[in-house]
């Protein structure tokens, strides 16, 4: 559909590299394509954007496979759940590339390549879904959206490729085997790749792009690592905060409850304080005017004789 030559304007990825851009990419692809869908396939066409245009827009590997079906095949260490919108977007730029211009407005219907999504995963964390989708995004919820679009995600690490049945394809299970290896040897990649190739794990491959495989591995590694530690730091930021807020809250609901308490207690003091001294003050009056003796007055009052006279004084 398009004899465009794709240009290096952006650093590959491993997987794009083997994938989309060294010498045998496409061929690559098609058996990746086949392992993904059961497919085989004579032609694939890339067809990734890559113009200068479409720049923010990026995207791993795009081949339209025998002009029937267009693939979009993103790499991930950590899922992007927004990634259906990514690939609408992808999909869009693509067909627009294509068919512009007159060819929209002809009376004859136009066939187009039916797309196919699919994230390949190979994160730590396990993952929580095997499919997104756009109507998931939507804010209103229907039973039957007008817009629909569906990625297929699947897990290859190396240990789950025999699950997900891609072990057929053998550029991929080597792909997983580095990354493990990788992964098994902390960021020592010069080890990791020295154990591949004893391994006959793409040896020609990686004897050949040596020191850019090196620094692909690298960035990925160091962009996973990354990521982790950020993770863990913004763990550490929502405990720290989480903490405060906490004792804050504590604190103010502390001192309302002591504040409460403290009035209670207050009331009922003053109260009990004032009943006392009406008491004292009705029998210090009995007492002047006779009605009761000095013993007696003292005796109602929980006083000595000689306070409650001081008291009976005092009040003259």
């Amino acid at each position: 559909m398009d004899d465009t030559k794709p240009t290096r304007n952006y650093k590959d990825t491993l997987f794009g590299s083997l994938f989309y851009s060294c010498e045998n990419a496409v061929e690559n692809a098609k058996s990746l394509y086949k392992a993904l869908t059961g497919r085989d396939v004579r032609n694939a066409e890339k067809c990734r954007l890559e113009d200068v245009l479409f720049r923010q827009f990026l995207n791993d590997v795009a081949y339209i496979m025998d002009d029937v079906f267009i693939c979009f095949i993103e790499h991930q260490s950590t899922l992007n759940p927004n990634m259906a919108l990514r690939l609408l977007i992808y999909l869009s730029r693509t067909y627009e590339r294509f068919f512009t211009g007159k060819n929209l407005y002809r009376s004859t219907l136009i066939k187009i390549p039916t797309p196919e999504f699919y994230v390949l995963y190979n994160g730590k964390d396990k993952l929580q879904t095997d499919t997104l989708t756009l109507s998931s995004m939507f804010k209103a919820k229907t039973d039957q959206p007008q817009a629909e679009l569906i990625v297929k995600v699947i897990d290859i690490n190396y240990d789950r490729l025999d699950i997900a049945g891609l072990n057929d394809c053998k550029v991929l299970s080597d792909y997983a085997f580095v990354i493990d290896a990788v992964r098994k040897y902390n960021g020592d990649i010069e080890k990791a790749i020295k154990e591949c190739i004893e391994k006959g794990i793409m040896p020609d491959y990686l004897k050949y792009h040596g020191s850019e495989v090196v620094n692909m591995l690298f960035e990925e590694y160091d962009a996973e690592k990354a990521l982790e530690i950020r993770g863990q730091e913004e763990f550490e930021k929502g405990e720290a905060k989480g903490r405060a807020e906490g004792r804050a809250e504590g604190e103010a609901k502390g001192r309302a409850e002591g504040e409460a308490k403290g009035r209670a207690e207050g009331r009922a003091e003053g109260e009990a304080k004032g009943r006392a001294e009406g008491i004292v003050s009705t029998l210090v009056s009995l007492f002047k005017k006779g009605m009761l003796t000095l013993a007696q007055a003292a005796e109602e009052a929980k006083m000595s004789p000689e306070e409650f006279q001081r008291m009976a004084t005092a009040q003259q």
